[in-house]
């Protein structure tokens, strides 16, 4: 028999029209609502992002050199605030910098252009290293010396270290000759040597100066006897660390050298060993075999503590120059002073000495060193919506240390707080800037740097941005705080 209490089977054919709007617009709902509720579990769990190919990195690099993040810059001004110190200094023109960070302490008329003299013999230096990474020379090479270089083809009142006829020198030699006693007889061994004439050396040292971004800066001839060469203080202090980064080891091997003698018995010509030691009263012979100990031009070697280098300079045009560095309990600073005054070399040391003990002990006495970030270390994984990867990583665009006052330091360390948006909308280029790190000692904010994209991400498709856009909604909460 029929159960009439049987239920029968509701078929939705035969349900209204509004009925069936209305249930397929729950149905709907229920699975945008499943499906931005899973998508955002994906982003809370999921921060993982692919690392970057050769190319990407290559493009990441080119894009952060065209922005010119000052932080990049080889020396830049400090990230925050402070007085310009009353310091006496009797040089025409002054600056002193961290060589750890770059950072400018203290300047004076630092833009002035003055012949740099025989500071000049640091562009040759640095050429000359450039040649030996090359592979093109090595420091035990020994260096013929045609007449063009010998002392008594020198003009009057030079510079030397006594190179003569006949005599067997090694690059290392003259390089030592060069940075103790600021040989121009040296100089244009080293510069016939590698680059076969003087005018070679010119072009291949002004085309370092300008890859070096120095637009004051020329070279005329090598020795820096001539007015026609020409820097700045502070033009001279960004090279100046530009080659110390590059080549520490110049320091130690050379520029911290107290006294040099040349010639040596190895390096007389075999006609004049044996002979009479000569007497020199101003001009010299075209042979010369007795040896001469000069002493480093830098006098602040012998009383500053830490001072190993640089290198001074003078002639009447320029005054008295002087780029200087000293290191101690692991900081390291630089000062460039130049247009020294003096009435003779005595007066020009005094000055040089007193300009230079006054910036270095004022650096080490005010400022302390934060540790170094690595722009790697300082990083955040974000989620990217409406587009077609999930995630970009957000990097500070350099490696950040800064040196800080001592009384504001005072032993508290650097708290670092990474400022980003939850989340990003679309099309992302690498190098945009997101974000912002903020390096706080003591809760109070010494710098700041961008963070930036790391990579291209292109838009998604239409249906992919149009879900992201609700998914994203639920992002846009404030911004994201993370602190390292």
């Amino acid at each position: 028999m029929f159960n009439e209490n049987k239920k029968k089977k509701i078929n939705i054919k035969n349900l209204p029209f509004e009925l069936k709007m209305y249930i397929g617009a729950i149905v709907f709902l229920c699975i945008l609502v499943g499906g931005v509720f899973a998508r955002r579990i994906y982003f809370g769990k999921n921060r993982n992002v692919l690392p970057l190919s050769t190319e990407q990195s290559a493009e990441l690099k080119k894009v952060i050199e065209s922005k010119k993040y000052v932080r990049n810059e080889i020396i830049h001004p400090l990230p925050y605030e402070t007085f310009q110190p009353n310091l006496e200094i009797f040089a025409d023109s002054a600056i002193l910098i961290s060589q750890d960070t770059g950072d400018i302490i203290f300047e004076k008329n630092a833009d002035k252009e003055i012949p740099p003299a025989s500071m000049t013999k640091i562009f040759l230096m640095y050429t000359v290293f450039q040649k030996i990474n090359e592979g093109a020379a090595t420091l035990d090479d020994i260096v013929p010396l045609p007449k063009e270089c010998w002392a008594s083809n020198m003009p009057p009142h030079s510079s030397l270290m006594f190179l003569g006829k006949g005599q067997t020198v090694t690059l290392q030699e003259l390089l030592e000759g060069l940075a103790v006693c600021s040989g121009n007889d040296a100089s244009c061994a080293i510069a016939y040597y590698l680059f076969g004439s003087i005018d070679a050396f010119l072009e291949e040292v002004n085309a370092q100066i300008k890859k070096c971004g120095l637009e004051k800066t020329f070279i005329f001839e090598p020795s820096g006897y001539s007015e026609k060469n020409v820097t700045t203080a502070r033009e001279m202090a960004k090279f100046a660390r530009i080659y110390i980064k590059k080549y520490p080891e110049s320091l130690k091997k050379f520029h911290s050298l107290k006294k040099f003698t040349y010639p040596k018995e190895k390096n007389i010509a075999p006609q004049d060993k044996n002979k009479e030691p000569q007497i020199f009263n101003g001009t010299f012979p075209d042979s010369i075999w007795t040896g001469i100990t000069q002493e480093n031009t830098n006098k602040l070697l012998k009383t500053l503590e830490g001072c190993d280098g640089l290198k001074t300079g003078y002639i009447d045009e320029s005054g008295y120059n002087l780029s200087l560095t000293c290191a101690r309990d692991g900081k390291r600073f630089l000062s460039v002073t130049m247009g020294g005054p003096g009435s003779n070399v005595v007066e020009g040391d005094k000055y040089r000495v007193l300009d230079g003990t006054v910036l270095q002990e004022y650096a080490f006495k005010t400022f302390d060193l934060t540790r170094q970030f690595d722009s790697k270390e300082l990083s955040l994984c974000v989620p990217v919506l409406g587009a077609k990867e999930d995630f970009v990583m957000l990097n500070v665009p350099c490696n950040v240390q800064t040196i800080v006052p001592k009384n504001i330091f005072n032993g508290n360390d650097v708290k670092v707080e990474l400022i980003t948006p939850p989340a990003i909308f679309g099309k992302v280029n690498a190098g945009d800037e997101v974000g912002q790190a903020y390096f706080c000692i003591d809760g109070m904010i010494i710098e700041s740097v961008p963070l930036v994209a790391d990579r291209n991400i292109e838009k998604a498709n239409f249906f992919k941005q149009l879900f992201d856009k609700i998914v994203y909604a639920t992002f846009r909460v404030g911004k994201e705080k993370k602190s390292k």
